[in-house]
């Protein structure tokens, strides 16, 4: 299953670089971005253990299976997180009534004004395979992104940090993407909280970046 998540990740970030113009080329162990890579996107990714990696002219790697040392190449390690995945709830009689998925321009301002996305194009909520989903009353919102085998959670953010959280994320996702296990990674309290309401550990993924570049 880590396998999917990072499937999803490397098609999800593929989205949202070609989206601003960088030229995207996945192998079977690497993806690789050129161009204008947004903030907070990676540059390399690598998908498998023990490959031969030549990052001498990459800013940020996501390392998928944390697997690598990448400070002889002189990045620094920013954080280590854990892949998370939870099967889609197939009872969608209870959905969350306080969420909101954005399908306008006024609701993307109401979503902006809990998250700023600063580093995605405004656009991409249109995207079908996309849905930006927040709840006012609680200032909580989430990215999800479906590659049409799961669906991935990001940008998930929240004033009641706790399973409740997760429990509705997964409730939305699972009625939008129907049938779609739900995939991710978190580390910290936003992972202490969602293996709480349910999703699984799946392993460790590490990002590496070179601190004179504002990638990350």
């Amino acid at each position: 299953m880590r396998q999917s998540a990072i499937q999803n990740n490397f098609d999800w970030c593929r989205l949202v670089c070609e989206q601003v113009g960088c030229q995207v080329t996945e192998t079977e162990s690497t993806w690789l971005a050129k161009g204008s890579v947004p903030s907070y996107y990676p540059e390399l990714m690598v998908r498998l253990p023990h490959q031969r990696i030549n990052a001498t002219d990459v800013y940020s790697i996501k390392d998928c299976t944390a697997s690598y040392d990448f400070s002889s190449a002189g990045l620094s390690h920013l954080f280590t997180a854990e892949w998370m995945t939870r099967p889609a709830i197939l009872d969608r009689r209870a959905l969350p009534v306080d969420w909101s998925v954005v399908t306008d321009a006024t609701q993307f301002t109401r979503f902006q004004a809990i998250q700023a996305t600063l580093e995605l194009p405004e656009s991409l909520w249109q995207h079908p395979d996309v849905r930006f989903f927040y709840c006012e009353a609680q200032q909580a919102s989430c990215i999800a992104y479906s590659n049409q085998t799961t669906t991935g959670l990001m940008y998930v953010s929240s004033d009641y940090l706790d399973e409740r959280l997760w429990d509705d994320i997964a409730r939305l996702c699972s009625a939008h993407f129907p049938g779609q296990p739900l995939v991710g990674y978190e580390y910290g309290d936003h992972l202490i909280t969602a293996l709480e309401a349910g999703f699984d550990d799946i392993g460790p993924l590490a990002v590496w970046i070179r601190t004179t570049h504002e990638n990350a």
